[in-house]
């Protein structure tokens, strides 16, 4: 798909919310939400929901691009796109510091604060790998002034090689889990499942939690969808579930 230059910033965004848990979630994180609408002006690519234990749940907000965009141009200055993408994570940011009951409907926590201290982080995943050490030097400044994480889709593919021996072990869920029955966590750690939906989060997040996972497991199991892959995996013999 990175080499197919046809397709469409919307393809990849398909692709990546049938397979979250693949590409996007991080260690003892098992729920993704796709196109999440913070306004009627404002929706986000995605937000990976992150067990953050003693801090609570905490959020990924992210951006995407296309793996086609040019970060510079040829005068070394950011794209108009990536230009756009920046400005995107900083309407957010902005919105969310001015609307605190807003904040709290959409990503129940304990605080609200958005710079400092903050259950929220903000990611770009946009382009191609590079070599070019300036280029490098630029996005590394650029992503700590705006207090923001950015990635190529080349990363991506190597948090999925990664995945593949993450697995094995990512359905023994440990920490608050341990009185939760284990037929409950391995289906927590199947990485078959596909991102919910905004509507499907605003029913849960209504109920709200300090630990999401924990408190709603239940919940989060009946939402869940499943991709492709996921029949072929249980034929092979394997024991990851669903409910």
């Amino acid at each position: 798909m990175l080499n197919n230059t046809k397709l469409k910033e919307q393809d990849y965004q398909y692709y990546l919310q049938n397979h979250p848990a693949v590409f996007l979630t991080v260690a003892e994180s098992y729920l993704v939400i796709s196109r999440l609408k913070l306004s009627s002006n404002y929706e986000t690519d995605f937000v990976v929901v992150k067990e953050g234990y003693s801090n609570g749940t905490e959020y990924e907000l992210v951006e995407i691009e296309s793996p086609h965009t040019k970060l510079f141009d040829k005068a070394g200055k950011p794209s108009a796109k990536f230009n756009a993408a920046l400005q995107q994570i900083r309407d957010w940011k902005r919105l969310l510091i001015n609307d605190k009951p807003l904040f709290y409907r959409t990503f129940p926590t304990d605080n609200a604060k958005i710079i400092r201290d903050s259950k929220l982080s903000f990611k770009i995943i946009i382009g191609r790998r590079t070599n070019d050490l300036e280029e490098l030097e630029k996005r590394r400044q650029i992503a700590e002034e705006n207090g923001i994480e950015i990635l190529s889709f080349d990363r991506l593919t190597d948090i999925a090689q990664w995945r593949v021996h993450y697995f094995d072990q990512a359905r023994i869920y440990s920490g608050q889990m341990d009185y939760e029955p284990f037929y409950k966590r391995n289906a927590l750690g199947n990485p078959f499942f596909k991102c919910m939906t905004d509507a499907e989060w605003r029913l849960i997040c209504r109920k709200g939690h300090h630990h999401f996972y924990s408190g709603l497991l239940d919940e989060i199991l009946q939402c869940r969808s499943y991709n492709e892959h996921f029949d072929r995996f249980k034929e092979l013999g394997h024991d990851f579930i669903s409910i």
